[in-house]
């Protein structure tokens, strides 16, 4: 027995199980596995990541503003998310899984956001992204006209030229206006009426020619012109009213500029917040340069 006491590994497997009893004794006990503790702390993170927006007023506002159904109900929601997860983790579920960490990626993603620091664009940055944006704040022409539409699909281009013209002169005649042409011509594949649209728009339906047209300045407004040919036949036209490509002016569209900066701002921060995460890891690319 002497001898047994004098062994180093004795010694050895002594002190590691004192070292064991004093860590243990020190230590938290462990997390009970299948105990779900359902606190506000726990719950508003489970109303951010639901949302996909980790905004904590907004999610404790929500909270506090729910009844006592509505609060059950998700408490209900966070329990079965919470075991189902346990659950999976226990099985092993989540080894290798490209979904599960695109949801990792989303969550380091939420709390970047929200660590990036927001403020409020001043009144010159505005006018610099303005400056720098006018394309994106300009209104291009647009036009408000009907027309009447004479098809080619069942007769000769000539023919539907000459009922056009016969139209047209009935039309002139009984000074027809916008609302004046119930009952006359063929049904259009499109539209009969245009209000406020594009050139584009009018462009991509009724083609190149009556669209320089219905855009020219030399075209007549409120009263009934043509034949114009497009691919589906001829038309008469009448220009109610046209309005030339605009700049909204600052003044005008200043909350919606200052919107937009803002969301600019917002992403450049988030961006810099997950960059500095990036910049902290090394990478050994073993890709570039490979036959």
């Amino acid at each position: 027995m002497r001898h047994l006491f004098n062994d180093p590994l004795v010694h050895f497997l002594a002190a590691g199980a004192l070292l064991f009893a004093v860590a243990s004794a020190l230590s938290p006990p462990e997390k009970d596995e299948k105990t779900i503790t359902v606190d506000r702390a726990g719950i508003l993170q489970f109303i951010q990541y639901r949302s996909k927006a980790f905004e904590p007023a907004t999610a404790a506002l929500l909270l506090d503003r729910m009844t006592e159904k509505e609060r059950a109900a998700l408490v209900r929601d966070y329990v079965r998310e919470e075991a189902l997860a346990r659950e999976a983790t226990t099985l092993g579920l989540d080894a290798n899984d490209y979904v599960i960490r695109q949801r990792m990626v989303q969550k380091v993603e939420f709390l970047a956001e929200a660590a990036a620091a927001a403020r409020e664009p001043t009144e010159e940055e505005i006018k610099a992204f303005y400056d720098a944006n006018r394309e994106r704040y300009a209104s291009p022409p647009a036009a408000t006209m009907t027309h009447v539409f004479v098809s080619t699909e069942q007769k000769t281009a000539e023919a539907a030229q000459a009922e056009a013209l016969s139209l047209l002169e009935r039309l002139r005649a009984a000074k027809a206006g916008y609302n004046g042409t119930s009952g006359l011509g063929d049904r259009f594949m499109f539209h009969r009426n245009y209000v406020d649209r594009t050139d584009d728009y009018i462009f991509s339906q009724l083609g190149p020619d009556i669209a320089a047209a219905i855009f020219s300045p030399d075209t007549p407004l409120n009263e009934w012109v043509g034949p114009y040919r497009s691919q589906y036949g001829a038309h008469l036209l009448f220009i109610a009213s046209r309005a030339p490509a605009r700049l909204a002016p600052l003044e005008e569209i200043h909350d919606l500029v200052r919107s937009d900066l803002a969301e600019d701002m917002r992403q450049i921060a988030i961006d810099a917040a997950i960059e500095e995460i990036v910049s902290t890891y090394q990478v050994d690319d073993r890709l570039s340069g490979s036959e």
